[in-house]
């Protein structure tokens, strides 16, 4: 009964935080400016496909590219949920990863400057919630309100950050940052499948008494039979995906074949030991080792509550709230009296929602910034301020329904640019060839179906059931070593421990005394062991954001006195300077020459800081091959080819 108060009452106060009258002409300067420049092509976005008409072709390519977004979202976001439903005993879990994901992703395409970016739950937000989580039971907090308020002030932060004109300075984001931020993604999605294949096998449940029914000596029998049976499933899944994955250098099959296999590697992995797991003696070994879902089939939370977040203390729904999360049990000691929440509570959620910030702040805006490349040539501008601060308003509402709130997933947001995409091949000097793309379906379509299908999957948890714990597990090392591909990080790595005759030519770094490599990496290596164990320390993981946050001055004002501007050029070219408020709004492709889609220097400071993250399709025009020459990819075509 006092979700409605609660609500108006915050809602008041995003407005009038928007609506405030501004004394200094700058304020809200770059909100206005991407609203001039987006407005007249709302309309075209919804029914236009090519130029000034909408052809049977573009319709084809968005929903071909709505179908490719939707399987590249959904298995992202079940691994999600059964990692935050295991982290937060049951209070979260995949119903509010798919509501959070399906429900921004269509407020994003019906009202986000740039639809092209794909909105979901990611893996640090998810690491982000279970340390929240953690604090709120060591501080003995009620943990959604709290999530709720932080996400409400995290939002409003959002807000004013995008008014202030600070969302600017993430265009000076390069390759050193998102190397180091895609390194640390890779090892997280890698520990965690391996803590969770390898635990039961080394210690078991812990379970001191075995469950009613049956002696301690069965018991343990059965629980390491499913545990060993979902390490054969996990490395089944994970080598499927990684042969499916490779498929684009396959010399069988057509290409358009090998394409689809590569694109939809973990789907058909994962459907093919799922059905293997139904085997009478893999599913006995099994036992119920499969994703955990609600038994009620709709949108049905995690465990028996209301989906409004009761954010005022002291109210008579904060009791409720606390009362229903008691008769759960998912409390430390249930003997103890329910968790209400507090004055003081709302004030504690400050240092957090700056953390979150912080992270959307550089998680988000690269994702945007990929996803608006300027290789794709874009011809609609960008709307960087108003998007965030659309982004602010979700979270705020996330936090008002106590799901986790969700930002641009990467590498999802600039493969859903990608599959829009005309692309045509042209021959590289020295061998090879290079993608260039000339035209995108610059569409709110795709994102908006693929959102609703994500938001509809909720009605289809039963199939979800069926996947076995040990194809998630699979999906994971997938994931993380797939994230490897393309991160020149990865590359030098290797070549600290290589040999200086077995160094290829043309390696991540050529034309750089190797011992300024080695202590760029080492540098970067460490970044990623800080970011990594500080996510491990009880109570200091919640500022794991900051650290990374932190990248981008670190580039700016230390690199530059550890390494020549020649040495940096060739490891981290400097991104070029936006252009200014007035120009924004009139984004013309940069004149080329025949053969070339952009500018020498930007395309290689923007393909190096795309390779970074980049990392579920192996492009056939990667960095990669222009330092190969073009060794093992056959004949450079004589001329364009449509792929």
């Amino acid at each position: 009964p006092h979700y409605l108060s609660d609500a108006s009452f915050l809602c008041t106060c995003a407005l009038a935080l928007l609506a405030m009258p501004c004394r200094s002409p700058s304020v809200g300067r770059g909100i206005r400016s991407d609203l001039r420049g987006r407005l007249p092509h709302y309309l075209s976005d919804w029914v236009r496909t090519e130029g000034a008409r909408c052809t049977v072709g573009g319709t084809s390519t968005i929903a071909s590219a709505t179908l490719f977004s939707y399987i590249s979202s959904i298995l992202p976001a079940v691994v999600i949920g059964d990692l935050l439903f295991a982290s937060t005993d049951g209070q979260l879990g995949l119903p509010e990863v798919l509501l959070s994901t399906g429900a921004t992703g269509i407020i994003w395409a019906l009202f986000g400057g740039q639809p092209l970016c794909i909105i979901g739950v990611t893996l640090p937000v998810a690491i982000f919630t279970s340390v929240c989580y953690i604090l709120a039971q060591e501080l003995r907090v009620p943990f959604l309100p709290w999530l709720g308020w932080i996400c409400v002030l995290s939002g409003i932060m959002h807000v004013m950050l995008a008014v202030s004109g600070a969302v600017r300075f993430v265009h000076q984001t390069t390759a050193f940052s998102c190397e180091i931020f895609g390194f640390f993604i890779s090892l997280t999605y890698i520990w965690d499948a391996l803590v969770a294949l390898f635990t039961p096998i080394l210690r078991g449940t812990g379970l001191e008494q075995p469950p009613l029914g049956s002696s301690m000596a069965t018991y343990q029998a059965r629980e390491s039979s499913a545990a060993f049976a979902n390490l054969c499933l996990a490395i089944g899944t994970y080598v499927v995906c990684m042969g499916l994955h490779q498929a684009q250098s396959w010399r069988i099959l057509y290409a358009r074949w090998r394409s689809l296999l590569s694109d939809y590697a973990a789907p058909l992995a994962i459907l093919l030991f799922t059905g293997l797991s139904y085997i009478p003696e893999v599913d006995r070994a099994i036992g119920n080792a499969r994703l955990a879902v609600p038994d009620e089939i709709g949108f049905i939370p995690s465990f028996p509550h209301s989906w409004f977040n009761p954010l005022i203390p002291g109210s008579d729904a904060s009791d409720a709230a606390a009362a229903a999360v008691a008769a759960y049990n998912v409390t430390n000691d249930p003997n103890k009296p329910p968790r209400v929440l507090e004055n003081w509570h709302v004030a504690l959620a400050v240092p957090p929602a700056l953390m979150l910030t912080a992270l959307f702040f550089f998680d988000h805006n690269v994702s945007s910034k990929l996803a608006q490349d300027s290789k794709f040539n874009l011809k609609k501008p960008t709307a960087y301020h108003w998007d965030f601060s659309v982004l602010g308003l979700e979270v705020l509402l996330c936090g008002l329904v106590g799901i986790p709130p969700g930002n641009g997933l990467i590498p999802q947001a600039p493969l859903h640019t990608r599959a829009l995409a005309t692309i045509t091949l042209e021959p590289r000097e020295g061998g090879g060839h290079r993608e260039v793309f000339t035209q995108v379906v610059e569409t709110r379509w795709s994102n908006l179906l693929q959102s609703a299908a994500v938001l509809c999957t909720v009605f289809a948890l039963p199939v979800l059931a069926t996947i076995p714990q040990g194809c998630l597990d699979g999906v994971f090392l997938f994931l993380g070593m797939a994230g490897f591909a393309g991160n020149d990080l990865w590359e030098r790595f290797w070549l600290l421990l290589q040999k200086k005759e077995m160094r290829r030519p043309g390696h991540a770094g050529a034309g750089v005394r190797f011992r300024k490599i080695r202590s760029y990496t080492l540098i970067q290596l460490g970044f990623v062991v800080c970011v990594f164990a500080l996510t491990k320390l009880p109570y200091l993981a919640v500022t794991f954001p900051l650290l990374i946050a932190i990248l981008i001055p670190f580039r700016l004002y230390v690199l530059p006195k550890l390494y020549s501007l020649e040495e940096l050029n060739n490891l981290d070219p400097a991104p070029l300077q936006p252009p200014p408020y007035d120009k924004l709004p009139s984004r013309t492709p940069p004149a080329t020459t025949k053969g070339s889609a952009e500018p020498e220097f930007l395309a290689t400071s923007n393909a190096r800081t795309a390779s970074a993250i980049i990392v579920l399709r192996a492009d056939s025009g990667d960095s990669s091959q222009a330092r190969d020459g073009g060794a093992g990819g056959g004949q450079a075509p004589a001329g364009p080819e449509r792929v």
